[in-house]
């Protein structure tokens, strides 16, 4: 089987699409997932059976916790992510990430992430996750532990398009993250 450079991923066609308007840059593969854990493992899995990749590059948004100091719209770069529900009964759930070449430190924000199954619904529950992380994603854990499990290069970036608080999409900003998103990725890949 042939190596193929990097892999494109995407949870959502909306993301993908508020990233790429037009199309993909040709020298990269895409992949759209589908949200969650589950879908995101077994999307990736799949792909990597059919083709080597050198890396990986997951490329959405997230929310951030009121804790992190984080903004809406600010970009992350998310270095480790975990399965918070399994922290209580496995702490080794952290899945960590390569670089992006291109990135300086002034630019993006590296962040430890929290890959969930829901929004945190008290304040309780955001307290709680926001002292192990600063963002919440829904795929990022999977996306890196099948990354590590086929030996593939994981770079995890975000723009944060609302608070990890309770499901209230009005308040998210996920056009201007999407925006952030392309203004920085397209002159890396593009």
């Amino acid at each position: 089987m042939q190596t193929q450079n990097t892999l494109l991923v995407f949870a959502t066609e909306m993301e993908k699409k508020g990233v790429f308007p037009n199309e993909i840059p040709q020298k990269y593969d895409c992949l759209v997932t589908g949200i969650g854990i589950l879908s995101a493992a077994f999307s990736l899995s799949k792909a990597f059976q059919k083709q080597n990749y050198k890396s990986a590059i997951q490329i959405g948004i997230a929310g951030a916790y009121k804790s992190s100091g984080l903004s809406l719209g600010d970009l992350v770069e998310v270095k480790s992510d975990c399965l918070i529900e399994f922290l209580p009964w496995e702490p080794n759930t952290f899945f960590a990430s390569g670089t992006l070449p291109g990135i300086m430190e002034a630019e993006i924000t590296p962040v430890k992430g929290a890959t969930v199954f829901s929004c945190s619904e008290t304040t309780e529950m955001e307290e709680a996750r926001g002292d192990l992380a600063q963002v919440e994603t829904m795929e990022g854990a999977a996306f890196f532990a099948a990354c590590k499990e086929y030996n593939v290069e994981a770079v995890q970036i975000r723009a944060i398009s609302n608070y990890a608080t309770k499901y209230e999409k009005e308040e998210w900003k996920t056009e201007d993250a999407l925006k952030k998103l392309r203004d920085f990725i397209l002159p890396i890949l593009g």
